[in-house]
């Protein structure tokens, strides 16, 4: 299966390392106190936003998110954000109060997906299809028609690919 080529890079220099890179399963704590784990999502496409509470542009790119979040039940796929910076910032009540995201926020303090991911800049959008492969990577946020027309050609990727019984997805 052919994977489709994502953007350049933030430096120009061609395609994300983690283009085509299946993601590890991960089990990370939720700002609600509870835990997310991937394997238990079940959306086939997963967008997940890479971001660290020390950029100030998560504070920017929140609307948008939440925009886009209101998508997730007629497109079929979940968003999820991931705090890379290694602790939970005071910041995201301060700037939300009690209106926290519908989506799932986790905090990544192990580190667990920098490396394996190659992540070189924050925000980066990483979307996956059905298998958790990455289909498109942003580093930056490229606007939210952006990942929705990804999100549209992974799921449309899905769809028509063969079933086991060889005939066309439906």
């Amino acid at each position: 299966m052919a994977f489709v080529a994502g953007p350049a890079t933030a430096d120009g220099g061609g395609p994300h390392p983690a283009l085509g890179l299946t993601v590890p399963d991960f089990t990370l704590p939720d700002m609600r106190g509870g835990t997310l784990r991937l394997a238990d999502v079940h959306e086939p496409v997963v967008v997940l936003n890479l971001f660290a509470f020390w950029c100030d542009t998560w504070i920017e790119q929140l609307p948008q998110l939440r925009e886009l979040a209101t998508r997730e039940d007629d497109l079929g796929f979940r968003l999820i954000s991931i705090s890379v910076d290694g602790r939970w910032s005071d910041q995201l009540r301060q700037v939300c109060g009690e209106d926290l995201p519908g989506f799932p926020v986790l905090l990544d303090s192990e580190r667990t997906l920098t490396g394996p991911l190659v992540l070189r800049h924050v925000p980066t959008i990483i979307v996956l299809d059905r298998d958790r492969r990455a289909r498109f990577v942003y580093e930056a946020w490229p606007g939210n028609h952006v990942v929705l027309r990804a999100i549209r050609r992974t799921a449309s990727t899905w769809l028509e690919a063969p079933s086991a019984s060889g005939t066309g997805g439906g």
